[in-house]
């Protein structure tokens, strides 16, 4: 009947009608943050039986039911919830909801839900959606800014403007290295150049000899083998002239060899070719060499030359009548087993020690005094010059009673140098171990006497000693700002300082700059164990915490506990071979502030900030899932609410029992493809004019039967 097919057609175009209508409204939403988009379904319509089907009977097949259908219904029209693009906004309180769940908003009677997250603060503080007032809800933080799955669900609300009060210091934690290899420096003491008188049987090297008297010069350059020296002498009654010369080396052959190396080889080259005749020579008390005629003849003369210009001057005051004649005085640089009583100064002149003298030892270590002068020092910072046997002490024993007498007790202490002849103190590290002041003086200059010229060399007169190292510690310096009861800060300054003599040990002091005023715990030491951790900490005069009077008006004291580490462990500070780099990793003080900022995370957690940098945790965002999602009626706004089809909601949050997370400063766009939507258009076109031409069709066929009766 065409009747029957234009119904069918008919519901067809209804239904098409109503999908362009889906379509349309995904279309239009397509920049709608948060929107999900409808999909319709269809259903065959009821269908009239017009024969049924039968079994096949005996050896012939059956027969299939004769069926016509009466067009299409509306099945479903369902909300698509797959995710939508997430879009950066930049506005912190835009929230982009990545995986399941809703927002939970609440108009003041009910709740509603959304994925569309434009929210803000309104003037209350309140979280809500702008252009519906619907607040946000979410579990609130109890005082302690604690959210806990029992926590009240309700509107989140930030007190923006209320103070957090001011902390007061109590504990400073401190972390990092102190350096193992590192080492104080001990000061370096140095007296003037120091010689002592050549002697008889000495075998010292002439180069390097002090000449004073003509020359005043040290001697230098003599070369081996080409540095040469001429005796040239006639004897008076023959008139005959001997001329010898003898030639520098390095190490001497003999007496008759033409060689010498020392003044006691040359001594014995000059005798063994002149004393049979008429010349002798000998190295006289003073450490000058003395020329005798030993002919009695007194027109002897004498030439004695050198092609070394010093050595040549050093000589030649000998030149002449021979009748004892004296050439310069020579000494040598001083050494650790010279006699105290042969030494000389700088340029050669004797210091003029007996052995009746005492010489007394004085000065300063790290700014205290080794003893008093007044009443006597005793031994060892008073030593006699006498050995105990009538002779003198050497320059060496002179250098260990210095040694004793300040408690020196690094491997070089006390140094004799060995280019200068000068005496070298070496001080302890540190400048807690630090030498000033020295002197070292004869009895006459203790008793008022004339200072001998030993006393000019070696007392504390500016300009006997000099500084080539000056002491330097091992620091290593911290600082923290600290806090009172008012929130003033303070700048505390902790100074690590190793110990010079426990290579394990540290001491620490801390200051704290005024007008504050430290009045305890400000100063103690810090043990480390063979394997760098931390093995004690104590703080001076039985202290257990540093203690200050701020003078500001705050209360006192400021009570402040430095945490190290726990003893045994490496979680504080270290000691291990590398750089010093100890700092104070936290303080629990803070200043007054005022809340005026706010941030969301990604699990929900809304933190208001301070002014003064602390936080606090005031909400958590709650979310809702449905067992179907589906079955959400669109209320409006952006928003759903709860069916019969839909379940209940189950609040939960970001993380933990809601798999989403939430994205601040960003929103989710519609999950429409506008690709698609025009695709599904121009089927549900299609669609509908199909329908419209079987309408068409039916009409003419109508229109045709009513012909018949003409």
């Amino acid at each position: 009947m065409p009747a029957r097919s234009m119904f069918t057609a008919v519901s067809g175009l209804r239904n098409e009608q109503v999908n362009l209508d889906v379509i349309a409204n995904n279309i239009s939403n397509t920049n709608t943050m948060g929107f999900k988009r409808g999909r319709i379904t269809f259903e065959e319509s009821f269908s009239v039986l017009l024969q049924g089907a039968s079994r096949p009977p005996g050896d012939q097949g059956g027969v299939n039911p004769l069926q016509i259908g009466n067009g299409s219904s509306i099945g479903s029209i369902d909300n698509i919830f797959v995710q939508g693009n997430i879009q950066s906004t930049g506005n912190q309180t835009d929230l982009a909801l990545r995986g399941d769940g809703f927002f939970v908003i609440n108009n003041g009677q009910r709740d509603f839900y959304t994925r569309a997250g434009s929210f803000q603060w309104d003037s209350n503080g309140r979280l809500v959606i702008p252009f519906n007032g619907m607040k946000v809800q979410g579990r609130i933080a109890d005082e302690g800014g604690v959210v806990s799955e029992g926590s009240t669900i309700g509107d989140i609300i930030v007190p923006f403007g209320i103070v957090d009060i001011a902390k007061p210091t109590s504990v400073i934690d401190f972390i990092g290295n102190l350096d193992a290899d590192s080492q104080p420096i001990g000061n370096i003491l140095g007296s003037d150049r120091i010689y002592a008188r050549e002697i008889a049987g000495e075998t010292t090297d002439i180069n390097l000899l002090y000449a004073s008297g003509s020359a005043n010069l040290q001697i230098t350059g003599l070369s081996s083998l080409s540095t040469t020296v001429t005796v040239s002498s006639s004897e008076g009654t023959t008139g005959l002239e001997k001329v010898e010369t003898y030639t520098y080396t390095a190490s001497d052959a003999g007496s008759a060899s033409k060689d010498f190396h020392s003044l006691d080889d040359l001594i014995a080259e000059i005798n063994n070719d002149f004393t049979a005749t008429h010349l002798s020579v000998a190295l006289d008390n003073n450490g000058a060499l003395k020329f005798t005629n030993t002919s009695g003849v007194a027109a002897n003369t004498l030439t004695v030359s050198s092609v070394n210009s010093v050595l040549n001057k050093a000589l030649a005051s000998a030149n002449g009548t021979v009748g004892d004649k004296l050439t310069d005085v020579f000494s040598h640089v001083a050494v650790t087993t010279d006699e105290i009583i042969n030494l000389r100064n700088s340029v050669g002149t004797d210091l003029g020690l007996t052995t009746a003298d005492t010489i007394y030892i004085s000065g300063r270590v790290g700014g205290a005094d080794i003893d008093s002068i007044a009443g006597g020092l005793a031994d060892p910072y008073e030593i006699t010059v006498d050995d105990g046997s009538g002779e003198s002490i050497t320059f060496g024993e002179l250098s260990l009673a210095v040694e004793s007498a300040f408690d020196i007790t690094n491997f070089k202490a006390v140094e004799i140098n060995g280019v200068n002849g000068a005496m070298m103190i070496n001080g302890d590290g540190g400048t807690e171990n630090a030498i000033d002041g020295l002197s070292i003086t004869t009895n006459a200059a203790v008793s008022g006497g004339a200072s001998l010229e030993f006393d000019n060399v070696f007392d504390a007169t500016v300009g006997n000693w000099y500084e080539s190292q000056p002491a330097e510690d091992v620091i290593h310096d911290a600082s923290v700002r600290v806090f009172d009861s008012l929130g003033n800060t303070h700048t505390c300054s902790l100074s690590f300082t190793k110990d010079v003599k426990l290579p394990n040990r540290w001491d620490w002091s801390i200051s704290v700059p005024e007008p504050a005023e430290v009045s305890g715990g400000y100063e103690g030491t810090v043990l480390f164990d063979a394997s760098g951790a931390i093995e004690e900490f104590t703080y001076s005069q039985g202290a257990s915490s540093l203690t200050f009077d701020p003078k500001n008006g705050a209360s006192v004291p400021v009570e402040i506990v430095l945490d190290f580490g726990k003893i045994g462990t490496t979680d504080g500070i270290t000691q291990f071979s590398s750089n010093s780099t100890v700092i104070a990793r936290n303080q629990n003080g803070y200043s007054s502030g005022v809340l005026d900022n706010v941030v969301i995370s990604e699990t929900g957690t809304v933190t208001g900030l301070y002014t003064n940098g602390n936080s606090l945790t005031i909400a958590k965002l709650v979310l809702a899932t449905f067992n179907n999602p589906a079955g959400l009626i669109r209320a409006g706004d952006n928003t759903y609410d709860i069916s019969a089809n839909s379940g209940l909601p189950i609040y939960g949050t970001a993380g933990t029992s809601i798999n989403a997370t939430i994205t601040p400063g960003a929103l989710e766009m519609s999950n429409v493809d506008v690709a698609e939507e025009f695709t599904n258009m121009i089927l549900a076109q299609r669609s509908f004019q199909a329908n419209a031409r079987t309408i068409v069709t039916s009409d003419e066929i109508m229109q045709e039967t009513v012909n018949l009766k003409r």
